[in-house]
């Protein structure tokens, strides 16, 4: 159970395989320095139980690599990516991923005909590189000690027995190849918390030690903060928790902000949201844009409007008003109760006043 599980593997390298997972008795193939992905050829480097595999995805005629799900029970329009090589980074069509002979993984972008990523292990007497039946990519040295790890250097989401420590942070994937503001922290005193940019927090998870050294998701469908003794010192838990139908889950910071669950549901062959932590998403900062309102539709869905358009746009892009030049007896649109995250006044003077005398202001 939690907080009281106990190293008893000598070798990383049998708890790499293990962790989370009954230990298999076929021996998991190792990924020799040299070997290489492209995304030309297309080919994979796979799990020993066949649930992960590592290689090239296509997004917007751009490709990343990273680890997604693999197992024969999950569609392949449903296998999402569970991480990513340099976060956001986009490659070109003839672009490479390598563990070269100095043992460091390399990613080369073909489009720009450089060195996009590097694991930084060239220096670590690295001999291969395994991924493990629990989706962790590592690399080891003679000794079968673990070198690195995708565990260590997460993108957006956590697998069940994967940590995030106070010196670590999850970033939500980018919307139209702009990096995103969202991120989860643990900061210095023992709060999750999710922010915009690094200035704002717009969710936390409000607990009461000081003591965090990480965060990390269970297999049974919990995710907890351990102190230093590996105490649960605040936890939440999916609405299948302990479900043993539930064989795939994992914690994501989507695009939208907001940090979810998800569990993979066989009957329906999909991925369901079975906890998230801010529960109106109306309430995540910033999550219609800079300038966008976030409303809820007739179903209860939050949806996103553009209190100022221009016909001249096409994608109807939120505009900030005073921008277009907005003329004395100019109309004005009222929305009750709410606040614009990217319209700030045009002038440094702001004066304390009346409803009706800011109107007043703001047309003369």
């Amino acid at each position: 159970m939690f907080g009281q599980e106990k190293i008893l593997f000598d070798s990383p390298f049998l708890l790499c395989i293990s962790i989370g997972f009954l230990l298999f008795s076929m021996a998991v193939s190792e990924i020799p320095v040299g070997s290489k992905l492209s995304v030309v050829e297309n080919n994979h480097w796979v799990s020993s139980n066949g649930d992960f595999a590592i290689g090239f995805f296509n997004r917007l005629d751009q490709y990343r690599v990273g680890i997604r799900f693999n197992s024969n029970s999950i569609p392949i329009g449903q296998q999402t990516a569970v991480w990513v090589a340099g976060a956001d980074l986009m490659v070109g069509n003839k672009s490479s991923f390598q563990l070269t002979q100095n043992g460091e993984l390399v990613l080369f972008d073909s489009a720009k005909g450089v060195i996009a990523w590097t694991s930084n292990t060239a220096n670590s007497s690295v001999a291969s590189a395994v991924l493990c039946d629990n989706g962790n990519l590592v690399l080891l040295n003679g000794k079968k000690d673990i070198v690195w790890q995708s565990f260590d250097n997460p993108s957006d989401t956590l697998l069940p027995g994967q940590n995030l420590s106070v010196h670590q942070m999850l970033r939500a994937a980018s919307r139209n190849s702009v990096s995103s503001y969202y991120s989860l922290y643990i900061d210095v005193s023992g709060q999750l918390e999710l922010r915009w940019e690094s200035s704002v927090t717009y969710w936390t998870s409000r607990s009461l030690s000081q003591s965090i050294l990480r965060a990390t998701l269970s297999s049974e469908g919990s995710f907890h903060l351990l102190d230093q003794r590996s105490k649960s010192v605040w936890s939440v838990f999916g609405e299948d928790h302990n479900d043993s139908n539930v064989k795939f889950r994992f914690l994501r910071l989507d695009v939208d902000g907001n940090l979810r669950l998800y569990s993979w549901i066989e009957d329906s062959r999909s991925w369901r949201s079975v906890w998230q932590a801010v529960g109106n998403q109306c309430k995540v900062f910033a999550t219609c844009g800079l300038c966008g309102i976030c409303v809820f539709n007739a179903s209860g869905s939050p949806v996103c409007k553009c209190p100022f358009t221009s016909t001249t746009e096409s994608n109807s892009k939120c505009l900030v008003p005073y921008r277009q030049g907005c003329k004395s007896g100019s109309s004005m649109i009222t929305y009750e109760h709410t606040f614009l995250y990217g319209i700030y006044p045009p002038n440094e003077t702001i004066t304390q006043t009346s409803l009706e005398q800011c109107k007043s202001l703001c047309q003369e």
